[in-house]
């Protein structure tokens, strides 16, 4: 739990303190790293956009991310949002409380998880 609260703490900066506000995009388990003490430091940057500003209501993008984290409303339409990343990391508790990846090509296919 101690590195979902972490992955929660770094997605707020980015979304609620940092300013422009920043959405992540491709919030995923292999881009959250870990210190010897299992403290959460968020990396790969690299699709980050500039958030929303008080006049926007999302970000019209091609749609890129990882397959199994895109947050379905996104991937339909290349609109982007603070909620894109909150799906995200909805996938990744899931893989930390079920220890299972989202995308296991080695398990039957009734046997991955779908998240839409």
């Amino acid at each position: 739990m101690k590195i979902a609260e972490g992955a929660t703490k770094g997605l707020e900066y980015l979304q609620e303190t940092a300013n422009p506000p920043v959405i992540y995009r491709d919030f995923k388990a292999s881009n959250i790293l870990l210190d010897k003490n299992f403290n959460t430091k968020l990396s790969d940057f690299g699709l980050a956009k500039l958030g929303l500003t008080e006049d926007k209501t999302h970000v019209s993008t091609r749609v890129m991310g990882t397959y199994g984290y895109c947050a379905p409303k996104y991937a339909l339409t290349g609109q982007l949002t603070t909620k894109s990343d909150v799906y995200s990391f909805g996938v990744v508790f899931l893989e930390i409380i079920t220890r299972r990846r989202v995308i296991d090509t080695s398990r039957p296919k009734k046997k991955e998880i779908h998240t839409f």
